[in-house]
C-alpha cells in the first residue's frame, strides 16, 4: 500500500486499521463492490483484481478460501473470466511465483 500510493508508514498503518474496521462492520461485499462498480471502468476493475492477487501472492501460499474470495469479488465487479485469469497471471509473474 505504501509503494502503490506513496503513503508514509503511519498513513499506511492508519489506512489498514480503517480498512479492518470497515471489514468487521460489513455484512457482505456489496457495499464495497457497488461503490467500485459505480466509479470504476472495466480496466480499473481488472486492476483492482490484479492488485488483490498481488496481495495474495505476497504470502506463503494461496488457499482455496482466497481463490474463492477473489473469484467472487471479480464476479461482483463483473470482471470477465478471461480478464480475471490474465490479472492472476500478471500478479503471479510479478511475484515470481510458479504456483
Amino acid at each position: 500500500v505504501r509503494d502503490k500510493f506513496g503513503l508514509s508508514p503511519d498513513d499506511a498503518d492508519a489506512l489498514a486499521r480503517l480498512a479492518e474496521e470497515e471489514m468487521r462492520a460489513a455484512s457482505d461485499y456489496f457495499q464495497f463492490t457497488s461503490l467500485i462498480n459505480r466509479r470504476f471502468g472495466p480496466a480499473q476493475k481488472i486492476r483492482v483484481i490484479e492488485l488483490m492477487w498481488e496481495v495474495a501472492y505476497a504470502t506463503d501460499g494461496i488457499d482455496a478460501h482466497e481463490r474463492h474470495l477473489l473469484r467472487r469479488i471479480a464476479d461482483l465487479l463483473h470482471v470477465p473470466h478471461g480478464d480475471y485469469v490474465a490479472a492472476q497471471a500478471r500478479a503471479r509473474e510479478a511475484a515470481g511465483r510458479t504456483d
